[in-house]
């Protein structure tokens, strides 16, 4: 099954372009540092890994994520199995974990949520050795896991509190209470370290990014958001919650259950993305094949014939000039498409002025030409958003500088010549994030790039 994946994967790796927070990634890559703007380092460092091994080519950065799903595969029907899963039910929640769309997705390209799951995962399974009576010295095996998961997204702190309060709750609360767990907590504190000082250097920038992606409409939509993201698998979550929550031979492992709960409470009160409680659905999975309710061949082959019919709304197959219609279920489809073009506008209006400086307003217009541009003899872009407004600017005034995005009045507050030299345009009519960009030319720059550069920071 594993292996299955990863060749599904690295089939499908061209059919459409990058992804914009690709360009980031590999640019944060390449500038390793032990935190960033909006990330812990594991996912920069694996895609400097990717591109250091396979090049930076839509198949080389896509081996890497493809890996990471398979894993994900493997380590969830190791769940079902100390779960009490049957050697069939194994197999079906690796089959589950192979189509769920929300792991496709993440499985296409290398994103934070793609290792987060997998850490998930990893300290779930560690936890539940734990539950079936292994040795404690299995607490060292937490820690590390989640330290790693920490310097991958810091969002994994919701599984550590939501199995702490599970456990605390629950008739095991016995394992605890051993020092076992105490050295556990120093392994995963020591290995998340260093990304907590490089935030304390910098004044917490991951703070003010997180506040800033807060959506409290968005995150009342986090409960249901785990069956919707587990696709055809919601097939094995649905009797999954009920054996945690009622199975009699699930009364060891009745803390996941709690911490579920915990963890989707944490999620909508913080006002984050449902989507980081999906992250927690692979258990869900291992459960419900351990509940063994629904692994008749008939619910088998309805799950395998749903997840099939839902693949091109996780992962690109369709036509492009079908995109548009996708983007409303999966939109970052979307935005996978059109980045040529988007140099190619962008190198237009930096070819007829030589020697302008290169301002783009987001990370994946300035990561777009970081990568596609290179070849292309574009000047390095600079931006001020996220982690890309430190790694620098010019000093003094720019006699010319070509600006992608931002809105007019905004610029005047730093120019004092702003024209509009061109528009992007989407191709295929596909109205995605850059649809729509201005390109300006800029002159009579008022201020020295010094003064302004604070200014330019967003997040």
């Amino acid at each position: 099954m594993a292996a299955a994946v990863v060749v599904f994967h690295l089939a499908t790796a061209q059919i459409y372009g990058y992804h914009r927070d690709e360009f980031y990634y590999l640019a944060s890559g390449r500038r390793l540092a032990w935190g960033y703007v909006d990330q812990p380092p594991i996912t920069p460092l694996l895609y400097r890994v990717g591109d250091t091994l396979f090049g930076s080519s839509l198949l080389g950065l896509r081996i890497v994520p493809a890996l990471v799903h398979a894993g994900i595969v493997v380590v969830t029907a190791l769940l079902a199995r100390e779960l009490g899963a049957t050697a069939r039910g194994q197999v079906v929640a690796a089959l589950a974990a192979a189509i769920a769309p929300s792991l496709l997705t993440t499985g296409h390209f290398l994103g934070t949520v793609s290792v987060e799951v997998l850490a998930w995962c990893a300290i779930t399974f560690a936890v539940v050795r734990l539950l079936n009576g292994a040795d404690p010295r299995w607490w060292l095996a937490v820690g590390l896991f989640a330290g790693l998961g920490m310097l991958d997204k810091w969002t994994t702190g919701f599984l550590l509190v939501g199995l702490a309060v599970g456990l605390a709750l629950s008739s095991q609360r016995a394992l605890l209470w051993t020092p076992w767990l105490v050295a556990g907590v120093a392994i995963a504190c020591a290995v998340w370290a260093p990304n907590v000082v490089w935030q304390a250097q910098h004044g917490w920038p991951q703070l003010d990014a997180a506040r800033s992606l807060r959506n409290p409409g968005e995150a009342l939509f986090t409960a249901p958001g785990v069956l919707v993201l587990s696709g055809a698998a919601v097939i094995l979550v649905l009797p999954g919650l009920w054996w945690l929550a009622r199975g009699a031979d699930a009364s060891r492992h009745r803390s996941l259950g709690i911490a579920l709960v915990v963890i989707v409470v944490l999620v909508t009160v913080s006002q984050g993305k449902p989507y980081y409680a999906g992250s927690f659905a692979p258990v869900l999975f291992a459960a419900g094949a351990a509940a063994g309710t629904t692994l008749t061949t008939g619910w088998v082959i309805a799950m395998v014939a749903w997840g099939v019919l839902s693949i091109p709304l996780a992962v690109p197959l369709l036509p492009v000039s079908t995109a548009d219609g996708v983007r409303h279920v999966n939109k970052e489809i979307a935005e996978m498409v059109g980045w040529d073009d988007f140099v190619t506008t962008v190198d237009g209006v930096s070819r007829a002025h030589p020697g302008a400086t290169l301002l783009a307003e987001n990370y994946g217009e300035a990561g777009s030409i970081e990568l596609l541009g290179h070849d292309r003899g574009m000047p390095q872009p600079i931006s001020g958003h996220m982690t890309y407004w430190y790694w620098g600017h010019p000093h003094g005034r720019s006699t010319e500088t070509v600006v992608v995005g931002f809105d007019e009045a905004t610029l005047r507050r730093w120019f004092g010549d702003v024209t509009q030299a061109t528009v992007f345009r989407s191709p295929h009519g596909i109205h995605n994030e850059e649809d729509g960009t201005p390109v300006w030319l800029c002159r009579d720059q008022l201020a020295d790039w010094d003064t302004i550069w604070p200014d330019v920071r967003r997040f």
